[in-house]
């Protein structure tokens, strides 16, 4: 039952090219910011400049901008973190469950822990959320790994890309599973099996 599904080459080409964009908007941002605020970026007199815009604030035509490319600046390396992280993902079909593999961390949904494939039906080009009763999560010890993964996938939910290969065949291979686990717990809580 281990087989593994990963990005298909076009969605690698296509994460890609998403990488290389978010770069070029970051750099983009950080450019802007230095021009618009009038600081250099040299490290000798960055500091010394910023010190200068604290001590003499910006006019509002130099504040906005300032501030929507401070928000790119800061948002831009949590898109790249959920971009490589869905470059690296495996997922990884086992008896226990469905193993979530990517940069160096892995989890494990247990069968019995996956409530739903959501949406239903399910559409080719659309994310689907497995949604889970409890976040396997909480067994990460990096604090850091804990809070990217729930801010790329969500709280008890686990989040399979439209560009994963074999996609389809991995959905219904995860709802064999989680109706086989849930008649079992049925049949083990009643002791009347069913069907």
């Amino acid at each position: 039952m281990s087989q593994c599904y990963r990005l298909s080459p076009i969605g690698r080409r296509d994460n890609l090219l998403m990488i290389i964009v978010a770069m070029i908007l970051w750099v983009f941002a950080v450019w802007s910011i230095a021009s618009t605020l009038r600081l250099r970026l040299h490290p000798a007199v960055f500091w010394f400049d910023l010190q200068q815009v604290f001590t003499q604030p910006p006019a509002i035509e130099q504040a906005v901008p300032a501030l929507l490319m401070l928000v790119l600046i800061v948002a831009t390396p949590l898109l790249l973190w959920n971009l490589i992280a869905e470059w690296d993902a495996t997922f990884r079909l086992t008896n226990e469950g469905l193993e979530y593999q990517t940069l160096g961390f892995r989890l494990c949904y247990h069968w019995h822990n996956i409530l739903a494939i959501q949406p239903q039906p399910v559409a080719a080009d659309e994310a689907v959320v497995i949604v889970c009763r409890y976040d396997p999560v909480d067994t990460l010890k990096n604090p850091l790994h804990r809070w990217l993964h729930r801010q790329m996938h969500g709280r008890q939910r686990l989040l399979i890309g439209p560009g994963i290969e074999r996609r389809a065949e991995l959905l219904q291979a995860i709802e064999q599973a989680m109706v086989t686990a849930q008649s079992s717990a049925t049949t083990a809580t009643t002791g009347i099996p069913l069907g």
